[in-house]
């Protein structure tokens, strides 16, 4: 493998890690550290947060996580789609397998990957979540940032035609 490839490739991931992490902490205003006594949130309960929903996120981008375990995201620049699968796991976090798609200099790119957030819930039953790489900074779930169904479906079905998947 070249290195310009190489290099290539260390800036895609480099773009998806910050698309990520920007809209996952836009959902809440400051961090905070995990609370003390919190324990792995019940996984239906971070199914039931979730499924069927659209996320919202301050930055303008949004996930939608649909009740058979689709998932389909958008960035916050609506120039990039990823589309793949979510899971929540039975040690509480929230997963997606997905692939992204979007152009540079007219050429369609792609590049996969799997991204994971941590749940707990506060002895007060606050639930709580945090990027998974990012080990210190939690925020508590808001749902205010979702809603139910998929609110961004055109957008989304336009964005799958364009890269023809």
């Amino acid at each position: 493998m070249s290195l310009q490839v190489l290099e290539e490739i260390m800036r895609n991931v480099a773009f998806l890690i910050a698309t990520f992490t920007a809209a996952f902490f836009a959902t809440s205003a400051l961090a905070e550290k995990k609370p003390k006594g919190a324990k792995p949130t019940d996984p239906q309960q971070i199914a039931s947060l979730y499924a069927g929903k659209t996320s919202h996120w301050n930055n303008g981008g949004f996930a939608y996580w649909g009740p058979g375990g689709e998932y389909q995201g958008l960035n916050k620049t609506g120039d990039a789609i990823g589309v793949g699968k979510w899971y929540v796991t039975n040690r509480g976090k929230l997963c997606h397998e997905s692939k992204w798609y979007w152009e540079e200099g007219g050429v369609a790119k792609s590049d996969d990957g799997t991204w994971c957030w941590d749940f707990v819930t506060a002895p007060d039953g606050v639930v709580w979540e945090r990027f998974q790489e990012d080990k210190k900074n939690w925020y508590r779930h808001s749902a205010e940032k979702q809603r139910n169904g998929n609110t961004q479906k055109k957008k989304l079905a336009s964005m799958r035609a364009k890269f023809g998947i």
